[in-house]
């Protein structure tokens, strides 16, 4: 009689695997609902004008990465990978300025911004900036996400 018991018992459980129970009727009251309609938007609407935004944007990190500009600024406008090589360019530099420093200290200038559109929703960028008598380049890939412009690679020469 025992056993009896006991098979039916187990009969009456959901199967389980390991601690966690799975049960695969699914409630009467459930109904399959249709999955919504997608549609594909084309990528860039409503972006800014990828000219100008390239050149603010090299100003701003080129002003990021000489301490004059928290990093914390660029956290829209970068991945995580480029935010963490900002902020890991900027501590070991030791940059961070005051105003009265920063007054005193030369700023650079883009001079020059070339942008190049290898795809929809990517652009690759090539800028010449200048601080004081040294010329650098910068070149970055920006690529849209969630409706905007966002770095996702930035090399510095």
């Amino acid at each position: 009689m025992g056993a009896t018991a006991i098979r039916k018992h187990h009969e009456d459980l959901p199967p389980t695997q390991g601690a966690l129970a799975l049960q695969y009727d699914a409630a009467e009251e459930l109904v399959a609902q249709p999955r919504p309609r997608l549609r594909l938007l084309p990528g860039g609407q409503g972006l800014p004008d990828v000219q100008a935004w390239s050149t603010r944007l090299v100003l701003a990190l080129a002003e990021t990465i000489a301490g004059d500009r928290p990093v914390s600024q660029m956290t829209r406008w970068a991945d995580t990978a480029v935010y963490m090589d900002l902020q890991r360019r900027v501590r070991l530099l030791g940059l961070t300025t005051t105003a009265g420093r920063r007054a005193a200290k030369e700023r650079s200038s883009v001079r020059s911004v070339h942008v190049s559109r290898p795809t929809d929703g990517v652009v690759e960028v090539a800028a010449h900036l200048r601080t004081g008598g040294r010329s650098r380049a910068m070149a970055l890939r920006l690529e849209v996400h969630r409706n905007r412009w966002v770095c996702t690679a930035l090399e510095l020469g």
